[in-house]
């Protein structure tokens, strides 16, 4: 066994940049036992090692370099037990966000291949929808500071010259997102939609609604517009290839 490692031997045993290795020893974080004064090489005791380990351990768990200093200097291995207990609950929270992160885009994934499957964009139609759940967002100023909006996907609702938003809940083939309550959510009637496709920008989606409206007079329609954005600026560079689904609900004669 060797008594001293070079940094490169160091650096090779931990699978770690030399760079680093300098940038540790330079905030006191992990020095040399030895360094030479005229050629300023390092040199490692070989128990050092054990030390670069805890370090590598715990940059592992992710903890920064700060907090790593902060914690080695603590004399009591009791402190440095609840820290770790702190930072198991830490990443188990972090854990429990990126799934339903993960969860809300796989919906949305599900969403768009299901609408996008025997696409029509020329077509008007009636069709029959079920209660339909979703987030509301409110005003379009609110629209970008809301998490929703980023992960499902978006309804414009429209009346007159008035425009507010939600995030719909698809429901795919899953269970309601556990984190999302009751007091939450709002919900599109059930009925039968006067309904057809807006390809283009958002901007001129109220000449489709006008279309849309103009395309059966017999019927009486209500005076919301409820649009899907199946392809949106998420998903699709282009403006113009943006696909939104328009839906006019039908109300009894």
């Amino acid at each position: 066994m060797k008594e001293y490692l070079s940094i490169g031997e160091i650096s090779a045993l931990f699978g770690l940049n030399v760079q680093t290795l300098y940038y540790y020893d330079s905030i006191g974080l992990f020095k040399p036992r030895e360094r030479n004064v005229k050629n300023g090489r390092r040199r490692y005791e070989f128990d050092q090692i054990y030390s670069l380990a805890t370090i590598c351990y715990m940059r592992k768990l992710g903890y920064s370099l700060e907090e790593i200093m902060r914690q080695r200097s603590e004399p009591h291995g009791g402190r440095t037990l609840e820290s770790l207990k702190q930072r198991s609950e830490d990443l188990h929270r972090q854990w429990q966000e990126l799934f339903s992160i993960d969860e809300a885009i796989q919906r949305k994934i599900h969403f768009i291949e299901k609408e996008m499957d025997g696409i029509r964009t020329d077509e008007i139609a009636i069709r029959h929808y079920e209660a339909r759940e979703y987030i509301e967002i409110g005003a379009e100023e609110l629209l970008y500071s809301h998490n929703s909006f980023y992960f499902y996907p978006t309804i414009a609702f429209y009346r007159g010259d008035e425009k507010y938003f939600g995030a719909y809940l698809y429901p795919g083939n899953q269970e309601r997102p556990s984190f999302i309550t009751e007091s939450q959510i709002r919900r599109i009637d059930e009925g039968d939609y006067l309904c057809c496709y807006h390809l283009g920008a958002y901007e001129t989606v109220p000449d489709t609604i006008e279309r849309l409206r103009a395309s059966h007079p017999e019927l009486r329609l209500d005076e919301q517009t409820i649009n899907f954005n199946i392809l949106d600026q998420f998903v699709e560079n282009n403006s113009e290839d943006y696909i939104t689904h328009t839906q006019i609900r039908i109300l009894k004669q």
